[in-house]
């Protein structure tokens, strides 16, 4: 590689964390010095109520969060031969070959009115104690895209041209065997628009039932608050607007299945030298640039993610659609053979 890249979490990232944790902090504070002050008498306590009592509380527990988060803060460097994982005090040092697997867990958490999802990334290696997951504080998964995506560029570089060649040549012959013998190929993917419509409506069937539960019951209470109350109060008209907004992305999500079966890929085959995208032909050598779905993110609603290939060649952008979670389940294999077979242009290839 010819330089060493480095990799941060977005500063945005790190700054909501600050004023959420702070946040927190604080009103724990609060109720910690006021029950304190109820059974302790004193001076200590007193002083210690003037230094934490609210706001003040508040931006002393803002300064902590930052502190800690900046000395968990991590930076991921790749270098030619090393992946190093650094924060304050702390720096860790992998082979690249040592590299294994990446992962994203997602927590949601909800209270009363709100929806709170964290994420914690990290990076998988095989050592000689065994596996270790080193974690990367103030990660998100498009962070960690990007990490992911400078490692198998890292990775592919130190492959010789013979062994690229090689590769290329095992995907050429592959495909060719199954034309000969009419079969279908190990890099060939079938994406039937017909079936990934059926899948999705059975899945938006099923979300439309509960959905449908939902606005009905706002229904009744909105029927009941006006002819037996003759009052609407607030949190009435919220949940009506939920419940409104819940209808309105139901009818979006029925709509837009017509406008994805238009742009749907068909049929994708990798063989080593060109990609064929439904009834587009494409040679690797014309492409510029293939931007994909990533296989690692995840829907943060009761909607599942929708998978879309952008291929730029020949001075236009053309837009694919490759189903979703729900309706086609072999996107990730259909990922890893694309690396594979643009091992020669790594850098052609990326994830959003």
């Amino acid at each position: 590689m010819a330089e060493n890249k480095k990799y941060r979490g977005t500063f945005w990232s790190a700054a909501i964390r600050v004023l959420v944790y702070g946040f927190l902090s604080g009103l724990a504070l609060e109720f910690i010095i006021l029950f304190a002050s109820m059974i302790f008498q004193g001076n200590v306590i007193w002083v210690l109520y003037g230094i934490l009592h609210w706001p003040k509380g508040f931006f002393w527990s803002m300064a902590v969060s930052a502190g800690i988060l900046f000395f968990r803060h991590t930076t991921v460097e790749i270098r030619a031969e090393k992946i190093n994982i650094c924060r304050a005090w702390h720096r860790e040092s992998f082979e690249l070959a040592q590299f294994l697997d990446s992962s994203a867990a997602r927590k949601t958490h909800i209270g009363s009115y709100s929806k709170f999802v964290t994420v914690k990334c990290y990076l998988i290696f095989e050592t000689s104690d065994g596996i270790q997951s080193c974690r990367l504080y103030g990660f998100r998964e498009r962070d960690l895209e990007k990490v992911l995506e400078a490692i198998h560029n890292a990775v592919t570089a130190h492959l010789t041209d013979e062994e690229k060649a090689a590769i290329t040549e095992e995907y050429i012959n592959e495909a060719s065997e199954a034309l000969i013998q009419g079969r279908k190929g190990n890099n060939e993917f079938s994406l039937p628009a017909s079936s990934l419509i059926k899948k999705e409506k059975e899945y938006l069937k099923k979300s439309s039932l509960a959905a449908a539960g939902i606005i009905i019951l706002v229904g009744i209470m909105d029927l009941y608050a006006i002819l037996v109350n003759h009052a609407f109060s607030l949190k009435l008209l919220y949940l009506t607007m939920l419940a409104l907004m819940l209808l309105a992305l139901m009818l979006a999500a029925y709509i837009n299945l017509s406008r994805k079966q238009s742009i749907c890929a068909e049929r994708i085959v990798t063989d080593g030298e060109h990609l064929t995208v439904g009834e587009d032909y494409y040679s690797y050598s014309c492409i510029k640039k293939i931007r994909m779905t990533s296989p690692r993110k995840k829907s943060g609603s009761i909607f599942p993610v929708q998978r879309y290939m952008y291929v730029s060649a020949n001075g236009t952008t053309k837009k694919y659609w490759l189903g979703s979670e729900v309706s086609f389940r072999a996107y990730e294999s259909l990922c890893r053979s694309l690396e594979l077979s643009m091992v020669s242009n790594p850098s052609r290839l990326k994830y959003k």
